[in-house]
């Protein structure tokens, strides 16, 4: 019985993993697009905007630029949480079949 008890503690490892991973998706999309919204309104800004000299223009466009790079970054981000989330589900479904077949012999 050792062996179900190491078996359901590796489970709950996995499970409190793969919910730590599902909430920092939920929290990376909803900073990905406050970022997202934020960059399409400088870009929208940048169209329109009259400048006074290249200086203004030149401070928007790095503005710009440092938005386009955390947004590149955030998306990473997602992206390997999203891989990490995929990894844990797939362990908790393994230990749950390991779990099941322990138990019935």
């Amino acid at each position: 019985m050792a062996s179900v008890d190491k078996i359901e503690h590796q489970l709950e490892v996995a499970t409190t993993e793969y919910r730590r991973c599902v909430e920092e998706l939920k929290e990376k999309g909803e900073q990905l697009g406050e970022k997202e919204v934020e960059l399409h309104d400088l870009k929208k800004n940048l169209r329109q905007r009259k400048y006074e000299d290249e200086s203004e223009k030149n401070w928007w466009l790095e503005d710009m630029q440092k938005l386009e790079e955390e947004v590149k970054e955030l998306k990473l981000d997602k992206n390997e949480l999203r891989t990490s989330k995929d990894r844990w589900e797939l362990q908790m479904q393994k230990l749950q079949n390991t779990l099941m077949e322990t138990t019935k012999t």
